[in-house]
């Protein structure tokens, strides 16, 4: 039996929360929110700089948590179809926002200096979907790729049978 798509609240395309959203979910993409990935968010002022109050980032954090808490459920995690993610990032669709975004996706990864596999998926979905500017190339890829250089084939992120699993 497939799992329900949660239903996410709609944002303006292009809004300053619809951008907010897909950094906030590589915030909770490993399943939490880790102080050191906060700090790196606060140290950018994302929230300023993507045209946010810092009440409404959190309120766009909230929001989303409480979307994903509905009727996605992987036993005791939460579910993003590929699908899902997709319509996610297609509500931005301005150049500039969309490497705003990348950067912020980013800093958020790295801060712990680990990549776990929801910040992959979030980021790969996002590469995928929106293709890479040659400029960001060597700002992103050790950071989806990692030392161990397990290079993940262009195309898995679009797969429909893909899911970010929230632990």
């Amino acid at each position: 039996m497939d799992t329900p798509s949660p239903q996410l609240r709609p944002y303006p395309r292009n809004s300053a929360e619809a951008a907010a959203r897909i950094v906030a979910l590589a915030l909770i993409a490993n399943g939490r929110i880790k102080a050191v990935e906060t700090a790196a968010l606060e140290a950018l002022q994302a929230p300023e700089r993507l045209g946010l109050t810092r009440p409404q980032w959190h309120g766009v954090i909230h929001d989303l948590c409480a979307d994903l808490l509905g009727p996605a459920r992987c036993g005791n995690e939460g579910c993003i179809p590929s699908g899902l993610l997709d319509r996610m990032l297609d509500e931005v669709d301005d150049d500039t926002t969309r490497r705003l975004v990348l950067r912020l996706c980013s800093a958020v990864v790295h801060a712990d200096r680990q990549i776990d596999d929801g910040e992959s998926f979030v980021l790969l979905a996002a590469i995928e979907r929106w293709g890479l500017h040659p400029d960001d190339q060597a700002l992103l890829e050790p950071m989806l790729y990692g030392a161990d250089f397990q290079v993940r084939p262009r195309g898995v992120a679009a797969d429909a049978g893909h899911r970010l699993r929230l632990r």
